[in-house]
């Protein structure tokens, strides 16, 4: 019960990074490669605030997700005018500063070490444990962001942002501030990932930077490609795919086989038999 629990917080905080992810990529066209990044920010200032701070896990949060939107707000101010393969270089600069920082700024973040003993969450004198109870508040936080964006796949606002993806000549000659309109849509979706940092952060207790190199965007990509973007179907069954996948082999036996590369060889032509036959993703739709 504790592994089928476990599995399920994963693919949950996974699909919460997704749908944040989505709203860049999927709805406003905005590549961002930098979205592990951010993920990082909210776990180190979660973990920071509550283990070194003393502060409570809310405060914490709310705290993470403000300090990593305004991040993104200052980050996306000149690079988000430089756009195409620019703004792509720029974010892997980003990327890159950020793991370096955690790395060595160790007063905040301890070094390579990590930070430990994170505090669970507490509502009043309940304090929620690992197992059913974490499994619930992962859901019930994850829920809530899959509801803003549902929120704002049915608000005036979609129309402006797939208008800015589709062609943002064409936008700004409808009256749109494209960099505005990108930079402020940048800070929330660096706001929401974040929050799953967060939640992250309280799920195992302990944060380090291997969680947030560029293998994690790349697997965010994945997730997001292999569910279909613009759908919160999508962003359910891409990280449920690739997080159940792998343990799979948990059960396949067989000495000498080599599982680690059997495994990356399968996610390969997992993603080239997607893209071939199901370019919009397993739940996704076609842009419109």
């Amino acid at each position: 019960m504790d592994y089928t629990l476990h599995l399920i917080v994963l693919v949950l905080i996974y699909a919460s990074l997704v749908v944040s992810l989505d709203l860049l990529i999927g709805h406003t066209g905005i590549l961002s490669f930098a979205h592990a990044a951010f993920y990082g920010i909210g776990a180190y200032a979660t973990a920071s605030l509550t283990v070194y701070g003393g502060w409570d896990w809310f405060s914490a949060m709310v705290a993470a997700v403000v300090i990593t939107a305004a991040i993104a707000a200052l980050v996306g101010i000149p690079t988000l005018r430089l756009g195409g393969d620019y703004f792509i270089l720029a974010m892997f600069g980003f990327q890159l500063i950020v793991i370096t920082l955690i790395l060595n700024l160790e007063p905040i973040t301890n070094g390579p070490f990590g930070i430990r003993n994170v505090p669970r969450p507490s509502i009043g004198s309940f304090q929620v444990q690992s197992g059913f109870g974490m499994a619930l508040f992962v859901a019930a936080v994850t829920g809530i962001v899959f509801w803003v964006h549902w929120r704002f796949a049915r608000s005036p606002m979609k129309a402006m942002l797939h208008a800015i993806r589709d062609d943002e000549t064409v936008a700004m000659a409808l009256g749109i501030d494209v960099v505005r309109t990108k930079i402020v849509v940048f800070a929330i979706g660096a706001g929401f990932a974040a929050l799953s940092g967060s939640l992250m952060a309280f799920y195992f207790r302990y944060v380090t930077a291997n969680s947030f190199v560029l293998s994690t965007i790349i697997l965010l990509w994945a997730m997001l490609f292999v569910g279909g973007s613009c759908s919160i179907a999508g962003a359910i069954a891409g990280p449920a795919i690739l997080v159940l996948f792998p343990e799979l082999f948990r059960f396949v036996g067989g000495e000498g086989l080599d599982i680690p590369n059997i495994q990356e060889a399968l996610y390969g032509l997992l993603l080239i038999l997607v893209m071939i036959f199901r370019p919009q993703g397993l739940a996704g739709r076609r842009a419109g």
